[in-house]
């Protein structure tokens, strides 16, 4: 009699569960990251390019963790294993960490495909942060975008919808900034770590460096910065967390200025970018 009752009920059960996995198999699946282009990046500004990019097509990794020195960081074992499964790398160009250990990452995984972004840019200098400029970060999207077709030349159309989004993305932070720094008094400041070239010259500003070619000036050379910031009427002193601001402190303590500490490898560009022309702004409004 037991057994009689359940069967029943086991057919009903079975038949419901037939009709759900039906309904199921009809839904449209996002793909798992396992099926996901897996792109690696350097810095965190260029996930967020290839993020933007690659949409729900891609998966980002970043090498250079938020507050290391692209300068002087080195990838860890986990992360050289995981580059053994990477589709794409994208270069920021010259920056000293691919200079490095290129030959390295490229040597886990000499199938992955490997694209410098600043392809298309003409460097100043051999200066490599390009990034900052909103303009030349739509040249790179755009290398980024062919990177992304070739790999994965089925999803090409949605990279082009996600390429165009973000050239307009850019063009909006673009007039952004103009915008909060159209009234400022003054053009020049002065740059702990000079990698504010590209951004000053995109809005009209001039950066001093203090440090040179990686070194920190010489007491005679300090002094001399001083005096000549002075006579300028200079009052902003940059500074980034990735770098010691005690320098950079007593520069503008010399100065009767202020230190503007913003970071040039925040992962949320465009927000990062408006927060730096605002504080930008403050100081150098100021008589």
């Amino acid at each position: 009699m037991r057994i009689s009752k359940t069967l029943p009920v086991l057919f009903i059960l079975l038949v419901l569960m037939t009709v759900m996995a039906g309904c199921s198999s009809n839904q449209p699946t996002m793909e798992s990251d396992n099926d996901k282009v897996q792109v690696f990046v350097s810095i965190l500004p260029q996930a967020y390019f290839a993020e933007k990019v690659g949409g729900e097509h891609v998966q980002v990794s970043v090498l250079i963790p938020p507050g290391a020195d692209p300068h002087t960081y080195e990838p860890t074992p986990q992360q050289m294993k995981d580059l053994a499964r990477a589709d794409l790398y994208l270069k920021v160009g010259t920056i000293e960490f691919e200079e490095l250990w290129m030959n390295r990452l490229t040597g886990v995984n000499p199938e992955m495909l490997v694209i410098d972004t600043s392809q298309s840019i003409a460097l100043i200098d051999n200066d490599p942060h390009i990034w900052l400029s909103p303009d030349l970060a739509k040249l790179q999207a755009h290398s980024i975008y062919q990177a992304l077709s070739e790999v994965d030349a089925a999803n090409k159309s949605d990279y082009q919808r996600n390429l165009q989004a973000f050239q307009a993305e850019m063009d909006q932070l673009d007039q952004d900034i103009k915008e909060e720094l159209k009234d400022i008094k003054h053009r020049e400041l002065l740059v702990f770590h000079p990698a504010w070239r590209y951004f000053c010259a995109d809005y009209d500003l001039k950066e001093i460096a203090i440090e040179k070619e990686g070194k920190e000036p010489t007491a005679q050379e300090m002094a001399q910065i001083i005096s000549d910031a002075k006579q300028k009427g200079i009052r902003a002193v940059i500074a980034s967390p990735q770098h010691s601001t005690h320098e950079a402190e007593a520069i503008a303590h010399d100065l009767g200025g202020e230190v503007i500490t913003v970071d040039p490898l925040a992962r949320d560009y465009a927000s990062n970018l408006r927060q730096v022309a605002r504080e930008l702004a403050a100081v150098l409004s100021k008589d």
